[in-house]
């Protein structure tokens, strides 16, 4: 009997813990929205990634991350939660894609599909953006804003084989 009801304790005490959940980073700050808008020559850069680097190294582990939709916005996230700790930010933007598939003469027997031999992969952003001791890209969540909107530009479209 005293095994049931510890057992039952146990089971209650999870449960109203939300079953012992730990996705969410325990020293994680308060998190602020921030919504920026990445263009390129004047366009929305659709599928870009968007990284925050923050410039205190003590923060360093939390980092932004997120990709921009389709009119080049993205709100931000830290550790798959929406919003951005309060601090000075580098902002990198990259993107790539692949090209040029090269596919072999001869059918694969197992899939019945040609097998891609060889592709190239393109940087469509230039590489200042693609590194925090390079981007010219800076942002500030003071925490004081409600929500922060920023667009920034990353310069002019490239397609520089990797």
């Amino acid at each position: 009997m005293k095994a049931l009801t510890i057992i039952t304790l146990l089971i209650v005490t999870l449960t109203l813990n939300g079953c012992g959940d730990t996705s969410r980073p325990k020293d994680l700050p308060k998190l602020y929205s921030c919504t920026v808008t990445i263009t390129q020559e004047g366009k929305p850069l659709i599928g870009a990634t968007v990284e925050f680097i923050p410039a205190d190294a003590a923060s360093a582990k939390f980092r932004a991350v997120s990709t921009t939709g389709e009119d080049g916005s993205v709100k931000m996230s830290t550790y798959g939660f929406t919003g951005v700790p309060a601090g000075k930010y580098k902002v990198i933007v990259t993107k790539t894609m692949d090209d040029d598939f090269v596919y072999s003469a001869e059918v694969n027997p197992e899939s019945g599909e040609k097998d891609v031999v060889s592709c190239h992969t393109y940087r469509l952003v230039e590489e200042q953006y693609s590194s925090a001791e390079t981007t010219p890209l800076e942002i500030e969540i003071t925490g004081k804003e409600r929500s922060v909107t920023k667009t920034f530009d990353a310069g002019k479209a490239v397609k520089i084989k990797l």
